[in-house]
């Protein structure tokens, strides 16, 4: 066969693809110049190769080089600071498809990595059954995916409504979640009626914006005692831009280095700080500004040991952050 006879059989066993972006957050600044990364670019997310083209009826459209098998990517704003998020701001999965199923794909972005989301959905779980072996004024935890599967997570505290019913309201991190109820530690996590293990409850993100749910039993009601403790970073490299989020990833969620529930907070001097809760008599982290990329270092760029800490000590921990990994 001759080479040329070989290319045409090789463009025509490859399939264009057109991804169309129809709907943008209404926040989206004004001009924004819009980009899609994936496994095609290396994951470059300002690939002047791949910026979309804005047509007359305000949609961005681009078609992708032709090509075969699975197809990964993501939409950004030209870098990973400005990349689609869902509707409450956390992480998606990367979007895909399959080359030759469709042409043309058309894709909405809910928020924006670096824009307050503005639609998020919301789930408000209630717990309208309780066992009779319940504690008097019982604090019960939420354990699930979103947090790590952490029984005790000071932030997945369920509050009290003026009925007396125990409930939390959730933000949507993923379409679904699965979860179960403890009183503070797996010890005394929820079972059947005679005590044994009940599978993982699920609750998904749909129109109804209220679940009730009952809870049979406790394996145990051992109460649980929670220790306290607020980190203030009392310095921070001067790289760090006021708009940066700082994060704490350590024993205590799973070392996630994003996790929302673990942001620093600013008080009214502009000092970070941020309270944590654990039943653990030591726990043992690091800082971040979001992901392992950006961790803190020493002065010198090197990796430093997990921080650790004997929790009831003090009530205030002062730190200082030297530098960031990619700064």
């Amino acid at each position: 066969m001759s080479i040329i006879g070989f290319q045409a059989i090789l463009l025509t066993s490859c399939y264009r693809q057109e991804l169309v972006l129809d709907r943008l957050p209404a926040n989206t600044p004004a001009g924004a110049e819009i980009f899609v990364a994936g496994n095609f670019n290396n994951w470059d997310p300002g690939d002047q190769r791949f910026r979309m083209e804005r047509g007359t009826n305000g949609a961005y459209s681009i078609t992708l080089p032709r090509g075969v098998g699975k197809l990964e990517y993501k939409f950004t704003r030209g870098d990973w600071t400005t990349v689609e998020k869902n509707e409450c701001g956390y992480d998606t999965p990367n979007r895909s498809l399959r080359y030759g199923e469709h042409e043309t794909v058309l894709n909405t972005v809910y928020s924006w990595g670096d824009t307050e989301p503005m639609n998020c959905i919301q789930k408000t779980l209630v717990i309208s059954e309780l066992p009779e072996n319940t504690p008097d004024a019982p604090v019960i935890y939420l354990a699930s995916t979103f947090n790590g599967w952490n029984p005790g997570d000071f932030e997945f505290i369920m509050q009290k409504n003026n009925l007396g019913q125990y409930y939390i309201t959730l933000d949507k991190q993923s379409e679904c979640m699965d979860y179960k109820f403890t009183l503070g530690n797996w010890e005394s996590v929820e079972t059947d009626p005679s005590g044994n293990d009940i599978g993982n409850r699920r609750l998904c993100f749909d129109n109804q914006d209220t679940t009730y749910v009952a809870i049979k039993a406790w394996r145990s009601t051992r109460v649980k005692t929670l220790r306290k403790v607020t980190l203030v970073l009392s310095s921070l490299p001067k790289e760090t831009l006021p708009g940066d989020p700082v994060y704490a990833a350590g024993s205590f969620n799973n070392w996630n280095p994003g996790n929302k529930w673990h942001a620093f907070k600013t008080d009214g001097s502009g000092r970070r700080y941020l309270t944590l809760a654990s039943e653990d008599e030591s726990i043992t982290f690091k800082i971040t500004r979001g992901n392992w990329r950006n961790v803190e270092t020493t002065l010198s760029g090197k990796d430093i040991p997990d921080r650790s800490f004997i929790m009831g000590n003090v009530d205030t921990l002062y730190l200082k952050v030297d530098r960031w990994k990619d700064r």
